[in-house]
């Protein structure tokens, strides 16, 4: 049996598997002891015993690790939603198992209920085992005496297990098929929520120089906020499947898919999703983002097959792994070439494609960073997307500046803005300043879109990293 691995896959023994039982049964009567009689209301408080139903004699492996975190992170959700107050939680996982135990207010039977609603809802609830221990120390039933159904036949488990109705190797096939089922959807849920909101985080920052905001449409006569809107929606699916071809091309489908090859894998799929756009907002909303996103959704596919939290920096590295021959869309004859293209005919300047093939230098150097020192600060997305903008405005080569503005105009907006952040500003006077830029780009036909592209792609890798497992 082989799995998908940062490390080796080892069977374990009936004695570790033994041990590691009564090693469980003992931490739990040492938490019940611990506990008994704490509740500030003075009921005794209940003990949650979570584990995985695997079978077979590999108990620990990297789908089963993030199927584990699932049960533990969904379970804390429902005791928040619940508002159960968690008093205590602890994990172990080990090359026999996985035991998880968290301590909670409210009654074993009203826990039970929660406990049972997650095993029997959840895509992965068939493979959770939650138990719910009385301050005795004896386990709970379940509330209706419904046994659980077979994974294969969708009879009493039971009665299968008893009668070994099935082969563990037919047992096996289905527990790693609803792992890899569920860590697809959950990569899926992932991207396309950090995509949307980078797309929209970026259009409601206000007040920005020459573009759309919540305020008004800047240098774009042809659209508005609502434009961004219906353009984020239509491009939602195309991110999920983005993220999906990364983490296929990984596996053993994909055969190790090499990443210049993945980029252009997607690139057919690409033209759809500008179609789809363009109809949805009725101009070029997202061309930009729809190239960045997408590239850094694949990678960040790609990375999730090895790890549940890929960090941003090896996103931005592979993403430039996977644009290395970028540029040679430059010497390729194309009828009808975009402003990039016609900027770089003209002056040389890369724009988003020599962005991307460096690894996105200018988020990795100034727009991830300020987002996060800003928000760290405490200022909210809009001020500290603000704060960003102007920072990337500063350093960006940015085409949409060259196509309006020529050269010169692109270097007198980023000597005047790093001029301005010079002086270190306080959050007014950048909003203050903003404004004003605002009413003299819109006036003159500017629109620093290249850096507002930057500031969206720099809140998604924030994003992302906000799901990184606890």
């Amino acid at each position: 049996m082989t799995h998908n691995s940062r490390y080796d896959s080892l069977p374990v023994s009936l004695e570790e598997v033994l041990a590691g039982r009564d090693c469980r049964a003992r931490r739990q009567g040492e938490l019940l002891s611990r506990y008994r009689g704490l509740d500030p209301s003075g009921k005794d408080l209940s003990l949650l015993s979570l584990s995985l139903n695997i079978p077979g004699e590999y108990k620990r492996f990297p789908l089963a690790d993030r199927s584990f975190h699932e049960e533990l992170r969904i379970l804390r959700l429902s005791l928040e939603a619940e508002k159960i107050p968690l008093i205590h939680e602890e994990s172990s996982e080990t090359r026999a198992g996985y035991t998880g135990f968290i301590v909670a207010g409210g009654s074993p039977e009203r826990l039970k209920k929660l406990a049972e609603n997650i095993e029997d809802t959840h895509s992965l609830g068939r493979l959770f085992d939650i138990d719910v221990l009385k301050p005795d120390g004896s386990k709970l039933s379940r509330l209706e005496g419904k046994a659980r159904p077979c994974l294969i036949c969708g009879n009493p488990g039971f009665i299968c297990a008893r009668s070994r109705a099935h082969s563990p190797e037919e047992l096996i096939r289905r527990v790693i098929g609803l792992m890899e089922q569920f860590t697809r959807e959950r990569l899926g849920d992932i991207v396309s929520s950090a995509a949307l909101r980078a797309l929209l985080g970026e259009a409601a920052v206000t007040p920005k120089p020459g573009l759309v905001d919540r305020a008004n449409s800047g240098a774009h006569s042809d659209m508005d906020f609502f434009s961004f809107i219906d353009s984020a929606a239509a491009l939602l699916p195309w991110f999920r499947h983005c993220a999906l071809e990364g983490y296929k091309s990984a596996g053993p489908s994909g055969g190790g898919m090499d990443p210049e090859t993945l980029f252009r894998s997607l690139r057919p799929g690409g033209k759809t999703a500008e179609l789809l756009m363009r109809r949805a907002a009725g101009t070029n909303t997202h061309r930009g983002l729809l190239f960045s996103l997408g590239i850094l959704s694949a990678a960040y596919g790609r990375l999730y097959r090895e790890c549940e939290a890929p960090a941003a920096v090896s996103l931005l590295d592979f993403a430039a792994k996977m644009t290395v021959s970028l540029g040679d869309d430059f010497s390729a004859p194309n009828p009808a070439p975009s402003h990039g293209e016609l900027v770089y005919a003209k002056s040389g300047v890369t724009g988003i494609r020599g962005e991307a093939a460096a690894g996105f230098p200018t988020v990795r150097n100034w727009g991830l960073p300020v987002l996060r020192r800003l928000l760290a600060e405490g200022f909210g997305m809009n001020d500290a997307g603000l704060g960003t903008l102007l920072h990337l405005m500063a350093h960006t080569e940015d085409t949409n500046i060259i196509h309006r503005a020529g050269g010169s105009g692109l270097e007198a907006v980023r000597a005047e803005t790093a001029a301005f952040l010079a002086g270190n500003p306080g959050m007014e006077e950048m909003k203050e300043t903003a404004a004003g830029m605002d009413r003299d780009f819109s006036a003159r036909n500017i629109s620093p879109g290249g850096a507002a592209d930057l500031l969206a792609v720099s809140i998604f890798l924030h994003v992302l990293d906000i799901h990184a497992p606890a």
